[in-house]
């Protein structure tokens, strides 16, 4: 759509939002009017009932609340006017009227699997079924703490599936002949009515989750220590959320999800990171290449891993790296570099410019990177959480805060103080960055004290059996549950 010289009202008001308001107005020049949101006040924020002057068009960007966001406007404004506004791809979708009536046509179906799921649940409590599975709900991709925790579970002889929508996972899971169910079938509503422990890591699956039945225990593993703020996921309570630590519980995630009970277990990824070896089923969703590189380079050379956050828009995006200069430099210094962006993260210059360096390697964007700190000397990063987890091995870190000033700024700040919760060098430039890597190599580490007291309050364990630990209290807790 051509959004040029129209005047526009984007909603609602959050980060994603606000970065996206900056490249709208770069990239198409049009005129920004302010944001749209019944539930927040401030400068350049209406409700829609505010709105007097005159508009082209009100863009709503919201993957969890459009249908919210749009319902409370069809009575106020010409939906006509209004543009949904998805990502795909690193490219905004933007969808016109009739594609959004074409959408909510889709939901109807998924209603019906609901009232499918909600009838299963009912006729399995009449029927007084005792409930003996394990399921893990992977939305979208089967990410690191699901995976480790599943795999924990099949070792020890306990009745588990996982479902997931993801095709390349779920044909991974078939190839090694591990019980795996099509997430949005009719049948993956009939395993979960089963389920007698229902474990996601995300919130993206949690309409449906509200018509379990009450005998069934909701776990909620989340998807890491969060440093930049998060709004609280409303709609749902948990049973039992699972944290690193009592200081992780009362600082952050209370505030993000809400559960009945906080759970000081640890992350079941991290277990990758402590354990000895790696069999075959801690190497599944793995780049079995990279990995095993990795693994035969960490005596002989320098293994850096680079992770940043994803950010929230196409052009906040673009990494300020030359990797072909960047690749010259670490091949003189026996540097090997693998960088993973997160799965959420717009396309990357590997992708775009499908060239092979000889110290640099891209694992796959929903690869499972955790098997492979094991081996890794240095994690450069930013503001992911991987970093926390990182500090296990109480190894270097850089951070490659280029756009400290805007991130932090379209986040309202961090939950943590950045210098004390960020234990390591900042560097702004490829220059910068390359120096330090450098000199990381080569000079005594500085962080080691700083990490080490982030460590012993961020992990309430820093052993290798965190996985283990959440099935014996699960047992337990589903023993007197039932009882």
């Amino acid at each position: 759509m051509d959004f040029k010289d129209k005047a526009l009202y984007i909603a609602p008001h959050t980060p994603k939002s606000t970065m996206f308001a900056k490249e709208l107005q770069q990239l198409h020049g049009c005129q920004f009017l302010g944001f749209l949101d019944n539930f927040k006040e401030g400068k350049g924020i209406l409700k829609p009932t505010e709105i007097k002057e005159d508009f082209d068009y009100i863009l709503i960007l919201s993957q969890n609340h459009f249908d919210a966001v749009y319902k409370s406007m069809e009575n106020i404004i010409p939906l006509h006017k209004v543009v949904k506004v998805d990502i795909h791809n690193g490219q905004y979708i933007f969808l016109n009227q009739k594609a959004i009536q074409q959408q909510f046509y889709s939901q109807y179906y998924k209603k019906l699997k609901n009232c499918f799921f909600k009838l299963c649940v009912t006729l399995l409590d009449r029927l007084h079924y005792k409930r003996k599975i394990n399921v893990f709900i992977s939305k979208s991709f089967i990410s690191s703490n699901n995976k480790a925790l599943y795999i924990e579970c099949l070792r020890q002889k306990l009745e588990t599936y996982m479902l997931t929508d993801n095709l390349a996972h779920y044909n991974e899971l078939k190839q090694h002949k591990l019980p795996v169910v099509w997430l949005g079938s009719f049948y993956s509503f009939w395993i979960l009515s089963q389920a007698r422990v229902i474990v996601q890591d995300q919130g993206n699956f949690t309409y449906e989750l509200n018509t379990r039945s009450p005998q069934q225990i909701l776990v909620q593993l989340w998807h890491g220590i969060p440093l930049k703020r998060l709004n609280l996921l409303v709609g749902i309570t948990y049973d039992y959320l699972i944290s690193t630590s009592y200081f992780v519980n009362q600082t952050t995630l209370s505030h993000v999800i809400q559960a009945k009970e906080y759970c000081n277990d640890g992350y079941p990824r991290n277990d990758s990171l402590l354990k000895s070896s790696h069999d075959t089923y801690d190497l599944l969703l793995c780049d079995h290449t990279i990995y095993s590189f990795a693994k035969e380079k960490f005596e002989r050379a320098t293994i850096a891993l680079y992770m940043p956050t994803h950010r929230e828009s196409h052009q906040a995006s673009c990494i300020p790296l030359d990797f072909v200069c960047l690749n010259e430099s670490l091949a003189q210094h026996n540097i090997y570099l693998i960088v993973k962006l997160h799965p959420f993260v717009m396309q990357l210059y590997a992708i775009k410019e499908h060239q092979t360096y000889s110290h640099i390697l891209f694992y796959p964007t929903q690869g499972d990177i955790y098997p492979l700190l094991k081996y890794t000397h240095i994690l450069i990063t930013d503001y992911s959480s991987i970093y926390f987890d990182f500090l296990l091995l109480n190894r270097p870190i850089i951070f490659f805060d280029y756009d400290y000033d805007e991130y932090s700024s379209n986040m309202n700040g961090f939950v943590y103080p950045y210098e004390t919760f960020a234990p390591g060098i900042k560097v702004k430039t490829q220059n910068e960055l390359l120096s330090e890597l450098i000199l990381t190599t080569q000079e005594k580490d500085n962080y080691y004290e700083q990490r080490k007291n982030l460590i012993d309050q961020l992990f309430d364990y820093q052993d290798a059996y965190s996985a283990k630990r959440i099935i014996d209290h699960f047992l337990k807790l589903v023993y007197s549950h039932t009882a």
